[in-house]
C-alpha cells in the first residue's frame, strides 16, 4: 500500500485554501482506480510505500483513504511553508529514514512555489519566535 504527499488541486467553488495533503492507502484492490481518484484531487509530488507499523490501522479502516492535511494559510501556520514542512517531517520520524523525509521535504518545498506562483525568498532573513 501506498503513501501520496502533494498539494490540492484548487477550484473556484469547493478547493479555495492553500493545501498539503497526504494520504494513506487502505485497500489495495484496484491500484488504478485509487491512482486515478488521487490525482483528480491533489497534485502529486511523491509516492512511497507504506511501513508495516502505517499498514497495521489500514487492516481495520472501512476507507479507502485516510487522508492527512495542512492548511497552510491557517493557524498555527499562517502561510509559512517552512513550519507545515517542519511538522510533516517530525510526523514521519517513526516510519520513514531521514535521507527519505529530507528528500520529501525538497520536493515538497519545490512543488510548493511552482503550484502556487510564489517566488522563493531571496535570502534567509532571521526569524524572531515568539
Amino acid at each position: 500500500m501506498r503513501v501520496w504527499y502533494g498539494y490540492s488541486k484548487l477550484t473556484p467553488k469547493v478547493v479555495r485554501k492553500r493545501e498539503m495533503a497526504v494520504y494513506f492507502e487502505n485497500a489495495a484492490n484496484n491500484s488504478r482506480a485509487n491512482e486515478e481518484w488521487i490525482e483528480r484531487r491533489i497534485r502529486v509530488v511523491y509516492v512511497r510505500q507504506q511501513a508495516e507499523a502505517e499498514i497495521m490501522p489500514a487492516e481495520i479502516a472501512i476507507r479507502m483513504f485516510t487522508k492527512y492535511s495542512y492548511l497552510i494559510d491557517e493557524k498555527p501556520y499562517y502561510g509559512d511553508i517552512e513550519k507545515v514542512l517542519e511538522h510533516n517531517f517530525i510526523a514521519d520520524r517513526f516510519n520513514v529514514s531521514a535521507e527519505v523525509r529530507i528528500e520529501i521535504r525538497e520536493k515538497l518545498r519545490t512543488a510548493y512555489y511552482e503550484q502556487f506562483n510564489i517566488r522563493k525568498p531571496i535570502a534567509n532573513q532571521l526569524k524572531l519566535s515568539l
